[in-house]
């Protein structure tokens, strides 16, 4: 409970900073939150905040998932889930910070698929991080892929339609897994599509 008040007055404080704060659901969530503390109703205030970050959390989704690339030559890429998307930010929030935003990628007309996830500041970027830049972390199935300037692993078992290319950059993952992937080269074709500049710095919209 104390947690929670220190974020509702800690954004409280940042919304009577802001003067000409944009008229939308997080703003206002965040003036109803700030009138309530101000009369001294802190379990309502908290309750708003925390609908104002939810909307926040999933804003901030929204951006990233609108940054995914164009689907290879015979894929495509499904439309957003507004939901899900907004949902994982708020998981990885409440694990420990950051977003995790997945989409899918399925070949046209037959079998095989891809699930793409970017994690933004999130604490699973350490462990991702690890195997990829240390040599002693890969398994057997597991070799080093160089994409542009970046490391990445991809990971498959001989025989397997099944395969993972991770790359980490900074405070930034990518992570695709395949399944019905007679041939994996299209991971890596699919991993030089994303713009990860733009991921690291969003446009605000």
């Amino acid at each position: 409970m104390h947690r929670h008040l220190r974020i509702a007055a800690l954004v409280i404080a940042l919304m009577g900073a802001t003067t000409a704060a944009r008229a939308d659901e997080i703003s206002e969530g965040l003036e109803r939150a700030r009138q309530l503390y101000e009369k001294g109703d802190l379990g309502a205030a908290v309750t708003e905040t925390n609908f104002a970050l939810n909307a926040l959390f999933q804003k901030r989704a929204a951006i990233y998932a609108a940054l995914f690339p164009p689907a290879p030559a015979g894929w495509t890429l499904e439309p957003e889930d507004t939901s899900n998307n907004g949902g994982s930010a708020v998981a990885a929030q409440i694990l420990g910070g950051g977003v995790l935003v997945e989409r899918n990628y399925v070949r046209d007309g037959g079998e095989g698929s891809i699930e793409a996830s970017v994690f933004i500041d999130n604490p699973m970027i350490q462990a991702f991080s690890s195997m990829v830049n240390n040599p002693a972390m890969l398994g057997s199935g597991a070799r080093r892929i160089r994409i542009g300037n970046d490391n990445a692993v991809l990971q498959r078992q001989p025989g397997s339609e099944d395969a993972e290319l991770t790359l980490v950059r900074g405070n930034l993952a990518i992570k695709l897994s395949g399944s019905g992937l007679p041939n994996p080269d299209i991971l890596v074709d699919l991993m030089k599509r994303f713009d990860i500049g733009n991921l690291q710095n969003p446009p605000a919209r």
